[in-house]
């Protein structure tokens, strides 16, 4: 992720977080929309406040300059997905239903460039939570 990449997201994740119910509304129900089954694996971010994947994106997103952290925090959350019985395949369409989410809360501002921005984020991030969650199935402690 070039440094450009990394300040779109920054900037337009100030938007999120200033719409950050709005935002998880529209991502929860075009989730739930694309793929039915997603429920029971979220089920508890809807009851929680912030607990929701979008919150743990932005603590991603805000982590992204200590490399260590971020990848560590990534693999972290991957292990609990992974444990709550999310596999591989559902990242497609938990990362389609985010990044519709965020462009329907930013608007005008969704640019190209910041989706090409979002998509090289999210793919970094689903990279190393694949990464836990793999660590998870192997270390037989799920």
């Amino acid at each position: 992720m070039t440094p450009e990449q990394l300040a779109s997201v920054r900037r337009t994740a100030v938007l999120v977080e200033q719409a950050l119910e709005r935002c998880a509304g529209c991502f929860y129900d075009d989730l739930f929309d694309r793929h039915p089954p997603a429920r029971r694996l979220f089920a508890d971010d809807l009851l929680v406040p912030g607990n929701t994947l979008l919150d743990d994106l932005l603590a991603l997103v805000r982590a992204a300059d200590d490399l260590d952290g971020f990848v560590a925090q990534a693999r972290a959350l991957g292990l609990r997905h992974q444990r709550r019985g999310l596999h591989a395949a559902d990242y497609a369409f938990v990362g389609e239903a985010l990044l519709a989410a965020i462009a329907a809360v930013i608007g005008d501002r969704w640019t190209s460039g910041v989706e090409a921005s979002w998509h090289r984020m999210y793919a970094l991030i689903a990279e190393a939570m694949l990464e836990g969650a793999e660590d998870g199935l192997f270390s037989g402690s799920d």
